[in-house]
């Protein structure tokens, strides 16, 4: 740090005008975001890109990144987003906790809740957060050590995403219903049958959706229109309340609730491939907590 002399002047404030002036595009926006005079921001981006010696925007017609702004603008979001990590910690010791966790997911699957429920049998002192969102917000919170490991489908891009991944299971989609439905006492059911039933469907942001919608156009046939869309918990919900629906869930969602007796899994002729699932993480950042975890979720992977 001796030997970078920008490095000795860089304060956080610095880094948060930085992408304050990157998000919004312009000093009015961005100094109304923190709050400031617009002077007083000229003033501490003048600051900065003395400090670090090399312009970080171009100003016309809106502020856009030099090289340099584009080098620092990922370091600044994972500095960033290591203060308020270590800062969430420290309050989590002071409250009695000594450490904390999280842990996005995209899949609608029990392994994750599983794997902290094992977790905290041996770590009770431990806080757990669970993020649920889209594949690529987890990547980019991944990206800005706002998480410290997601479980998400392994796909291209994100086997190319410079993060460590690690396969834990492969899942399929499966349709379902609850009991009385007429499709149930069939020996088997197709696609072209099910089609024109009505539906409860994930949204069709989700890979669930794009993968079921994708099998229905591999076999020449337009996927149903459902008449509800939302998350996992609460498909599972209507369906129970309404009743003559069909849905779909993960594999390993089925098991468990057959196995409580909440609904039925229908005798598709044809298996839907869900896909490859596992863990994404910083491999620099793993430290015990979070390998401890990841033995967590191999253990009660090998259980789905």
């Amino acid at each position: 740090m001796q030997n970078i002399p920008w490095a000795r002047r860089l304060k956080l404030r610095h880094l948060e005008i930085f992408l304050a002036l990157h998000d919004e595009g312009s000093l009015t926006a961005a100094a109304a975001r923190l709050h400031m005079t617009q002077p007083a921001m000229s003033h501490w981006l003048a600051d900065i890109e003395e400090a670090v010696g090399h312009p970080l925007f171009a100003r016309k017609p809106k502020f856009m990144l030099t090289a340099v702004g584009q080098v620092l603008l990922a370091h600044a979001r994972r500095m960033l987003g290591d203060v308020q990590r270590t800062d969430s910690e420290m309050q989590a010791v002071q409250a009695g906790l000594s450490g904390r966790l999280h842990v996005g997911t995209s899949l609608p699957s029990v392994l994750v809740p599983r794997a902290i429920a094992r977790l905290l049998e041996g770590r009770p002192e431990v806080f757990a957060e669970v993020y649920e969102s889209n594949q690529a917000e987890l990547m980019d919170k991944l990206s800005k050590c706002e998480i410290d490991l997601t479980v998400a489908a392994l796909t291209a891009p994100v086997l190319n995403s410079g993060f460590a991944c690690e396969r834990l299971f492969f899942d399929r989609v499966q349709v379902v219903a609850t009991q009385g439905h007429p499709l149930l006492r069939q020996a088997s059911v197709s696609l072209e049958e099910v089609r024109n039933h009505a539906w409860i469907l994930p949204r069709r942001s989700t890979v669930m959706r794009e993968v079921f919608d994708s099998a229905f156009a591999a076999h020449g046939l337009p996927p149903p229109e459902p008449h509800v869309e939302a998350n996992s918990s609460m498909r599972l919900q209507v369906l129970i309340a309404a009743g003559g629906f069909l849905s779909i869930f993960s594999g390993s969602e089925v098991n468990i609730y057959c196995s409580l007796g909440l609904i039925e899994r229908m005798p598709m002729t044809m298996e839907i491939p869900f896909g490859e699932f596992g863990a994404i993480w910083s491999a620099d950042r793993a430290g015990s907590l979070i390998n401890e975890f990841l033995d967590a979720l191999r253990k009660e992977a090998h259980l789905i």
